[in-house]
């Protein structure tokens, strides 16, 4: 009888043991969950959207880093347990340069950030590796408020996934774009921008790289129209599609570069304008001067136009040393840059609805 009992008391120790310990596990497992959701709440100033953060990055235990900053300049970082990571940015008109922030340019020299469309302005592009493995891809939309306090709003995303999905699968990109997307769509909403937002991002373009070279004369997006310049054989461009930011590169017979033009439309202009692009050595752009073209003892021409969102910035740089007399810096053809620039500025503001540019 004795060991009946031993065994009854046993038997329900176990049982009082396994309740305890599912009870503990369904609490924890909930309250992690709880624990999740808050802080996904809470990043960012409340700007991210949980459900298209899990939707992305998966459901696994979250972890989220702030930085201090304003209201003019939010930044924090997310990351999910075995889905990924996505650090993002929100920053208006006042932040640029003040607070440490610059618009996003394209990544490294290794390729050129492409437009994302879908009636966004907006650029995508990929970090690539010693070994041009992906290291993260980055989305930037400018959002373009007609109410509120900031007459433009930036949204920047640089997302890892640590599953697989290579950026080169055109199934796997739009999942990049999605957090930046979902963020700028909140943005607008909660500061009371009230902006024109683009359609959901089902495809982009793939980031050019910088071995996907093509004659001058085959050129149909931002080096369309370029005559033949004196060294160049080749150019590297992307299409234009509403970014803020577009890219031309002239090249030689080796594939270095001789030429850049480069075309900047609101926040873009203005972070040239205030000094804070460290893109030039010097010559720099200050927005007192409406058009210069370069002489021999400089390497930047520019043009600018008047657009719905500001001031618009074309420049022109000729690369090369003052000792290499074959270089562009010294042997270009004045009269064929500025014809460049020209054709350059006025087909880039065209294409943004701006006025026709000023004389370089």
């Amino acid at each position: 009888m004795a060991v009946k009992r031993l065994l009854l008391r046993s038997a329900g120790g176990v049982v009082a043991l396994a309740v305890l310990v599912s009870g503990y596990l369904w609490l924890h497992g909930d309250f992690r969950r709880w624990d999740d959701a808050a802080k996904l709440d809470a990043a960012c100033d409340g700007l991210l959207d949980p459900a298209v953060m899990r939707e992305v990055l998966g459901d696994g235990e979250v972890g989220v880093r702030e930085w201090d900053g304003t209201a003019h300049h939010v930044r924090c970082e997310v990351v999910v347990d075995g889905g990924g990571k996505a650090d993002v940015r929100v920053a208006d008109e006042t932040a640029i340069g003040v607070a440490g922030f610059e618009p996003f340019l394209g990544g490294r020299e290794r390729g050129l950030a492409v437009p994302v469309g879908n009636g966004w302005s907006g650029l995508f592009g990929a970090d690539s590796g010693d070994e041009d493995e992906t290291e993260g891809v980055t989305t930037a939309f400018t959002l373009h408020c007609t109410a509120g306090e900031a007459k433009t709003i930036m949204v920047t995303l640089r997302a890892e996934l640590f599953d697989e999905r290579p950026v080169d699968d055109p199934a796997n990109r739009p999942a990049y774009t999605r957090i930046a997307e979902a963020t700028a769509r909140k943005v607008s909403e909660v500061r009371g921008c009230e902006a024109e937002l683009g359609d959901k991002v089902r495809s982009v373009p793939l980031p050019v790289r910088e071995d996907e070279y093509e004659p001058l004369d085959e050129a149909d997006g931002t080096c369309a129209g370029i005559e033949p310049l004196r060294g160049v054989r080749t150019v590297l461009e992307t299409a234009r599609d509403g970014a803020p930011y577009e890219r031309c590169r002239l090249l030689d017979a080796d594939r270095l570069r001789r030429y850049g033009l480069e075309a900047s439309f609101g926040t873009y202009a203005q972070s040239f304008f205030r000094g804070n692009r460290a893109s030039y050595e010097d010559d720099l752009p200050t927005g007192r001067v409406p058009a210069h073209h370069r002489a021999r003892d400089e390497s930047v021409s520019w043009t600018t136009a008047k657009c719905p969102e500001g001031t618009a910035l074309f420049t022109l740089v000729a690369y090369g040393r003052h000792d290499d007399k074959t270089s562009a810096l010294v042997s270009g053809d004045l009269a064929q840059e500025r014809a460049a620039l020209k054709i350059f500025a006025e087909r880039s503001a065209e294409s943004h609805g701006c006025r026709p540019p000023k004389a370089p």
